[in-house]
């Protein structure tokens, strides 16, 4: 999770920070083994880290320090304040970069992605998520800082040096409500869209993402969304 997030409130109980654990889990899950080396970029306030201590020793970056401060001890090996774009590791380091929300927070993501690259080993994976459309960018962007919103040919561009394995939009369910509001708050002062919400929308809303969890577990890719997740090989 962002700092900006838990600033303002959330927890990892509301259900896209739920249902993004549980797609976490299925991508990690899709590479079948254990005992691995992970680095995380922008590991944030660590809400997903509970998910991926179970498939090895991670190791954590965030560039701000108040975010890894609030990350308990037992649910990393190591972490670092520091910059994805100059990564303190040796090349061909790691087994999996995971990067979940990050790269639209980083001005040059290109510097990031060749990082990623640098101390990943030999086919090994990257595993990301990002925003969808830039024609979304929105007041809500504004105030979570992204410099950009991305397509897939953006993302291919951005990562031409690395095999595409697994690429899908997720969250449709949300998709056509959340970009009629975006487009309507394009020009608005920055400001989030999330919302206290009705136990009964919150369970709903969980329940459809679970079902695109399935589809993303058997495979599927999902025709459009407000984020693109992906599974890329060095």
């Amino acid at each position: 999770m962002d700092y900006r997030d838990y600033i303002d409130g959330q927890t990892g109980e509301q259900f896209w920070f739920k249902s993004k654990k549980d797609l976490i889990n299925i991508l990690m899950n899709k590479i079948g083994r254990r005992n691995l080396k992970i680095l995380n970029i922008g590991a944030g306030t660590g809400v997903d880290l509970e998910i991926m201590n179970r498939f090895g020793n991670i190791f954590i970056i965030d560039v701000n320090k108040k975010a890894l401060d609030l990350i308990p001890s037992n649910l990393y090996f190591e972490k670092r304040v520091c910059d994805a774009t100059a990564l303190p590791y040796p090349n061909d380091f790691f087994d999996i970069v995971c990067s979940f929300d990050v790269f639209e927070h980083i001005k040059n993501d290109k510097k990031a992605v060749l990082e990623a690259q640098r101390v990943l080993k030999k086919k090994g994976l990257l595993l990301l998520m990002v925003p969808a459309f830039n024609f979304l960018f929105s007041a809500h962007d504004k105030a979570l800082l992204h410099y950009r919103r991305y397509s897939k040919k953006k993302l291919y561009e951005l990562l031409r040096n690395f095999k595409c394995e697994y690429l899908s939009y997720w969250n449709s369910i949300l998709f056509i409500p959340l970009s009629i509001l975006r487009l309507l708050k394009k020009r608005a002062k920055p400001k989030t869209d999330y919302f206290n919400l009705p136990s009964l929308l919150e369970k709903a809303f969980f329940n459809f993402l679970r079902i695109e969890n399935k589809l993303i577990m058997k495979d599927y890719r999902l025709p459009f969304g407000l984020s693109l997740v992906g599974v890329y090989r060095k």
